[in-house]
């Protein structure tokens, strides 16, 4: 296999009576083990049908949900990513769930470490840091098991269009995403009455836009913040981002960023919050980065950064082509990044002294795909 095949067949595990029962009454973790024993037992059918080379699981992402052995071909987990509370300024925003799952984690690992060793004889990819190789740690794995990659990639598009460039003031600003508390969505709102020339576009819903619009009357910047609802992504919706000056998204439990790596692509500058998926993708010289030290210092390093990039357009040209370049680099784009694991497959293969099947790419390619990107 060199390439991505639509017409590749899908089976789907199914939810039962069992997975309905528990998930309403939120046993997540009983949940994840029938799930991840469903998804054992029909990966054990399709190795007999199919005899792969290689089977990666790439879901659950969860490095706490626990994995069954196989055998008849080499194993590849991921990329997982989790572990992730609130900043600990922040903590008492965390939902109690969360709080109560960080506390068991230690003895939920102890016992998968015992019970379910699935994941002790796998390559293990990990895109969450250090945090999620503790998590796996305490689960029986070794560091050696694990590669670091990025946990998804964006559209191949965004890569092949022109970056966005910036001249002029521009004070138009938007956050995208499913609209919960840990957003932070509420902190850009209330930034937004320090910095009475901004507008913002929320893109996105979910069970905290009643509060967000609430919240907007009450302080006084509702005719600036517009609710645009969910949008599909593709072409339509990455035009729509070129016309803003910056991605402003405080997130405060944010595992992974695609939306960061979507942004970063397009050269759209990003502000957020330095702390957990955004901390792993950005950098002072491709963002800008608020210390999560209380709200209000977030809310004041966002009026701040707004300020700044609405009038300074050679500052949000600066982390444009920053940005843009990092993610060509590492090859954000789907492509590159399937090119990649497809290489990791070969290295499991060969680890087990067995022939590179696979194949279709090479660190020379890699590093020409690389010196192309610095010179754009």
């Amino acid at each position: 296999m060199t390439d991505y095949d639509p017409a590749l067949p899908i089976v789907y595990v199914e939810d039962g009576p069992v997975q309905v029962a528990l998930y309403k009454l939120k046993l997540n973790w009983f949940l994840d083990v029938v799930g991840a024993w469903l998804l054992h037992r029909e990966a054990k059918r399709q190795i007999a049908k199919t005899k792969p080379w290689i089977v990666h699981f790439t879901s659950p992402i969860s490095p706490s949900v626990p994995h069954f052995p196989l055998t008849g071909a080499p194993i590849v987990i991921g990329p997982l990513n989790g572990n992730l509370l609130h900043p600990p300024a922040l903590l008492y925003r965390e939902s109690k769930s969360k709080l109560l799952g960080a506390k068991l984690l230690r003895p939920t690992q102890w016992l998968s470490r015992l019970l379910f060793r699935g994941k002790h004889k796998a390559r293990i990819f990990i895109s969450g840091g250090e945090r999620t190789v503790k998590a796996l740690e305490l689960g029986g794995c070794k560091r050696s098991q694990m590669v670091f990659t990025l946990d998804s990639g964006v559209d191949a598009e965004l890569r092949e269009a022109p970056r966005l460039t910036h001249e002029g003031a521009n004070w138009r600003f938007v956050l995208a995403g499913r609209l919960g508390r840990y957003k932070g969505c509420d902190l850009v709102i209330r930034a937004l009455k320090a910095v009475p020339q901004a507008h913002l576009d929320v893109i996105g819903d979910g069970a905290e836009r009643a509060n967000l619009e609430a919240l907007a009357h009450s302080e006084g910047v509702a005719d600036r913040v517009h609710f645009l609802g969910f949008m599909p992504g593709g072409s339509i919706l990455f035009e729509k981002l070129r016309s803003y000056r910056a991605f402003v998204f405080p997130t405060l439990a944010e595992a992974n960023g695609i939306v960061i790596q979507e942004a970063m692509m397009m050269g759209l500058p990003v502000v957020s919050v330095n702390w957990g998926g955004p901390a792993e993708l950005l950098d002072g010289s491709t963002a800008i980065l608020i210390e999560p030290e209380s709200e209000n210092a977030i809310v004041q390093g966002l009026s701040v950064a707004m300020t700044k990039l609405a009038t300074q357009p050679d500052v949000a040209e600066a982390l444009s082509h920053a940005a843009r370049t990092k993610a060509e680099i590492e090859g954000y784009d789907w492509p590159s990044l399937l090119r990649n694991w497809i290489s990791l497959y070969d290295d499991v293969l060969a680890e087990r002294g067995e022939p590179r099947r696979f194949g279709a790419w090479r660190k020379g390619a890699a590093q020409a795909d690389m010196d192309q990107a610095g010179k754009a």
